[in-house]
């Protein structure tokens, strides 16, 4: 029932509680075959029950409530497991390439993707919507040039004024990363405890610009790595209101990125329910075939008998 209609009491109907309602949404649905199915499988009245029953549980509300409800359809198979990770590694690759072409001109020839080794589309790896990423990252590089520069007008008043920034927009994000890893004595001991390299926690930084200004699309692990070294990056900078702002970022994105990959599950147990309930039609249908062909030779052979014992009697 949840697979099922998922796809009718989402948004604000997924708020429904209302039988009336919840009968009316039902039918005005009737045309979708899986749904057809469903009514003639339990009856009307049963099934406006579970789908109350549900709704009320705020199941349809709540991926995470679902995966709690029903944890085998969020489920992977050892072969899901690997072909998602294989995925989530080639997206890495790909997100690292978009990058480095960015930069520096177009390296080779065009990558290959997952989803053209398949028949079937691969849902993996996740991907917000470009538009979202893209203000998400504006507004990423936006308080990292605020960090930056207050943390420059405060130990390096000389330098913001040799250069003539007199604001967070003088400078834009990835010329901030590229003074900070030429002067790295500027940070003390304790605060070099960022878990990488400052070369690699800089150039993610630099990196985080570049995607923005040349509207590189990157994966959600691509996305949740950038905020995490964000976050990196206005600890080392000792800023703890820019800080704060990253964090509740990174937890909303990781949340919304949650979201997305619990639909998925959702959407992929879906599919695995269709592919083999046409599996079992395609049997039925392969063995009335077979059926009806094994009928014709039968009765194509007492026909020719009959005729053989007809003529046998007509020649005595």
């Amino acid at each position: 029932v949840y697979l099922t209609l998922k796809k009718v009491f989402k948004g604000p109907n997924a708020g429904v509680r209302r039988m009336s309602v919840i009968r009316k949404l039902i039918n005005e649905n009737q045309q979708h075959e899986d749904i057809a199915a469903l009514i003639n499988k339990h009856n009307e009245d049963i099934l406006c029950n579970v789908t109350r029953k549900l709704l009320t549980e705020q199941i349809f509300e709540s991926t995470l409530k679902a995966k709690m409800r029903f944890p085998e359809i969020f489920s992977e198979s050892p072969a899901q497991s690997a072909h998602r990770e294989a995925s989530d590694a080639e997206a890495a690759r790909n997100d690292t390439k978009a990058m480095q072409d960015a930069v520096q001109g177009p390296q080779g020839g065009p990558t290959n993707t997952t989803q053209s080794l398949h028949h079937t589309p691969s849902l993996f790896p996740v991907y917000l919507p470009f538009r979202t990423q893209h203000y998400l990252l504006l507004k990423v590089q936006a308080i990292l040039e605020r960090a930056c520069f207050e943390f420059g007008r405060r130990i390096m008043p000389d330098f913001l004024k040799e250069h003539g920034w007199d604001c967070p927009e003088c400078a834009e994000l990835n010329l901030w990363a590229y003074d900070f890893l030429r002067h790295q004595d500027l940070f003390s001991e304790e605060e070099r405890s960022v878990g990488k390299p400052y070369a690699d926690l800089f150039r993610s930084v630099a990196h985080i610009r570049h995607t923005a200004v040349h509207r590189i699309s990157l994966s959600a692990m691509g996305i949740e790595q950038f905020l995490l070294d964000a976050e990196s990056l206005a600890m080392l900078l000792n800023n703890e209101e820019c800080l704060n702002l990253l964090t509740k970022l990174r937890q909303s994105t990781q949340s919304a990125i949650e979201e997305l990959e619990r639909n998925k599950h959702v959407l992929r147990s879906k599919l695995e329910d269709t592919l083999k309930r046409v599996a079992a039609q395609r049997a039925e249908f392969d063995r009335l075939q077979n059926a009806a062909v094994t009928e014709m030779v039968k009765e194509d052979g007492e026909y020719q008998a009959f005729a053989g014992t007809n003529l046998e009697q007509a020649i005595e």
